[in-house]
Formats: structure tokens, C-alpha cells, sequence
């Protein structure tokens, strides 16, 4: 039995021949030349078999990962899909070799970049974090100014907190203009829920199911409507794994666009597709509600500027540079070296699959209830 090649978890006897690159290659252009779109078999001979890393637990927010191993399949791709324990943990997970491809969120990609590790994303899939500040219905809290003087309760090592600062900063406030509270993850949501805090800080798509749990929709500020915009899930791989396996990255990006793209406009199917790939999930007798609240909130999001003119996982190198900027000036140590924005992603295998104007209505009408800001 021949050794895995060093750094990455793809066979040597898997690894792609010139023969079969070409043959790749030449079913792009021909499809090109159609204007078709749609999953090839580019690995026939022997199905290739890659591990890909959530940035969190199976949810709604990443169900799409679900929806697209049928689109893998077909290309000749047998995805292990393994639940994550952040997207810091992640990216170093990927940059370690542990895994070929994740989903992390585009900051801690920026972040880990800042700090030498040699990531690259091939497509953004979820466009916005949702970091934010989260307010009960009935709060005399209209507007982010309104924060000034309230309790605002926060977990410190949560990803939104160090962006606090800026975001008040952004509204014409400063730290010593609220009442910062520090408060572990396991009780954030509980503090706003119990009114122990007037406010808090999260990234609101995964505080939200818990909150609404409680018979509360809260109104939200979304950091991004207030000059910090951040990307969230975006596929991502080493430089090195995409200069070796270009093929494959193309065959795995295009799988997930279809998978996306499957998800906006399937969304009951596509929840029971997650539950038949992890049943435990059922076990929970809010499961179901609370994937519907977080594709929901997802799907609201992915009805961006970049999906809907330039086409599913496109990411606009504007919004890349201002994500550098961001995360170098909030999030980073002596030592740190702000990495090129250029380098950080590419957009040569996404924005071919697009969606039409109905599809996109129809998309919208489905999780119209689930729009954030």
C-alpha cells in the first residue's frame, strides 16, 4: 500500500494524472462552449476521497454543505463532511494538512493569514457572519446610539467582541459610552432572554434559534450595516493544495455552488437531507425549528449584491481589502504582517452558476421572515 502524500489526506493511487486533467480541462471548455453548467465526472477511474471540515456543528447555516455531496458524488468525489469546533480551529486544521477543504468564516481565514498560515478561499457561501448586536422586541433600544448607557453583555473570546470597539465607534459611540458585561457563552443568550442585559453581542444567526426558542424575535444591528462588512463560510484550502490539486478545488467549488444553489431553492429537502446524513440531530425535539431559523437567516443573506449580479461564491475584492484592514487594525499581534488581500481568495471557479430572476424571488419570498437589519 502506497503512503498518503505528505500534507494532505488524498491518496497517492487517488492523485491526478496529467491524462486526467486534461480530460478535466477539456470537459470545461466544452461545457463553456455550451454555456452548460452542471457537475462533470471528472474523477471516473477511481473516486477521489477528500475530509472537509465544518467551521461549527451541523445547523442550518451550513446545511448546503449537505445538499452538495450529491454534486460531489457525481464529479467523482466521496466528501467526509466532520463537524467543527470554530473556525479558528479550522483554518489551522487546514493549514496543518488535517483536512483538504473547510468552511470557515472569511476573518479567521484573514486572521490566521496575518499570522503566516497559507490559506485561500475558492468561494464565498455565506456573505455576511451576522455579528452583531441583539435587542429584546419591546427595548426603547431603536437605533445603535440608543446603546449609550445600557448593559451590553458580551463572552470576550467570542469572534464579534473585538470588532466592538469599532462598530460603536462607526455609530458615534465609544466603550465608555455603554456598560460592557462579560459573560460566558453559556449564558449570553439566558442575560438578554431574563433582561439581565439590555443588550448582547453575537454572531445573531447562532444566538437567534435559542432566542426565538424563548418566544422572542429580537431586533438586530448587523455590523455590517454599519461599515464592517465580514464574509463568513467560504470554502478554503491551502495555496499549496490548490496549486497542486487545481482540478480538484474547481470540481469541489463547483459542487458546492450547486449545492447552494440547490439549498435556496429546496429548503425542505434539503433539511431532510441534513438529518438523513446526521439522524442524531432529530433526537432534539426543536431541532427542525432551529434548522429552519438558521437556513433561513442564511438564505436572507445569500441574496447579496455578489450572488445575485457576478453568481453564487463570487467575493468582491473590495470587501476582501476592507475585511484586511479590519482584522489586521482589531485582531492583530506584534509580529503580525497584513497579508496582500489578493492573495487571500481567488474567483476563477465561481460565479458561473447563477441564479434567475425567479429563482432568486422565489428564494427571497421562502426566507423573507428570516431577514436580519
Amino acid at each position: 500500500m502506497r503512503k498518503a502524500s505528505k500534507g494532505t489526506g488524498v491518496s497517492s493511487r487517488n492523485r491526478l494524472s496529467r491524462r486526467t486533467l486534461m480530460a478535466a480541462a477539456g470537459a470545461g471548455a466544452l461545457a463553456a462552449g455550451t454555456g452548460a453548467f452542471a457537475p462533470k465526472t471528472v474523477f471516473a477511474q477511481k473516486k477521489v476521497t477528500v475530509k472537509y471540515t465544518l467551521g461549527w456543528l451541523p445547523e442550518g447555516a451550513n446545511v448546503w454543505s449537505y445538499a452538495a455531496k450529491q454534486f460531489w458524488s457525481k464529479a467523482g468525489i466521496d466528501v467526509v463532511i466532520e463537524k467543527g469546533t470554530g473556525s479558528a480551529a479550522a483554518t489551522q486544521a487546514i493549514a496543518q494538512g488535517k483536512y483538504e477543504f473547510g468552511i470557515p468564516a472569511a476573518p479567521n481565514s484573514i486572521q490566521q493569514a496575518v499570522k503566516g498560515l497559507p490559506l485561500l478561499s475558492l468561494g464565498c457561501f455565506n456573505y455576511d457572519t451576522t455579528m452583531g448586536v441583539a435587542v429584546r422586541p419591546e427595548s426603547p433600544i431603536k437605533v445603535p446610539a440608543d446603546l449609550k448607557g445600557r448593559k451590553v453583555g458580551s463572552t470576550l473570546t467570542s469572534g464579534e467582541y473585538p470588532f466592538l470597539p469599532t462598530f460603536l465607534k462607526n455609530v458615534g459611540l465609544t466603550m465608555a459610552d455603554i456598560q460592557s458585561v462579560a459573560l460566558d457563552n453559556k449564558v449570553r443568550e439566558v442575560a438578554l432572554i431574563d433582561k439581565q442585559c439590555d443588550a448582547i453581542t453575537c454572531f445573531v444567526a447562532s444566538a437567534l434559534p435559542k432566542i426565538m426558542a424563548a418566544g422572542i424575535n429580537p431586533r438586530v444591528f448587523l455590523y455590517s450595516r454599519f461599515g464592517l462588512p465580514f464574509y463568513a463560510h467560504s470554502l478554503t484550502t491551502t495555496g499549496e493544495f490548490f496549486a497542486k490539486e487545481k482540478a480538484l478545488c474547481e470540481a469541489m467549488t463547483t459542487g458546492l455552488a450547486e449545492g447552494v444553489k440547490f439549498a435556496l431553492l429546496n429548503p425542505a429537502e434539503t433539511i431532510e437531507i441534513l438529518f438523513k446524513e446526521v439522524p442524531e440531530l432529530k433526537l432534539a425535539s426543536t431541532a427542525k425549528g432551529q434548522v429552519e431559523i438558521g437556513m433561513g437567516v442564511w438564505a436572507a443573506n445569500y441574496a447579496s449584491k455578489e450572488a445575485m449580479d457576478k453568481g453564487i461564491g463570487y467575493a468582491d475584492p473590495a470587501v476582501y481589502a476592507k475585511m484586511t484592514d479590519l482584522v489586521f487594525e482589531n485582531a492583530s499581534a506584534a509580529g503580525d504582517k497584513k497579508p496582500d488581500p489578493a492573495s487571500l481568495y481567488t474567483n476563477e471557479f465561481v460565479g458561473k452558476l447563477k441564479l434567475s430572476d425567479a429563482e432568486w424571488a422565489k428564494a427571497k419570498a421562502a426566507s423573507a421572515k428570516y431577514a436580519l437589519g
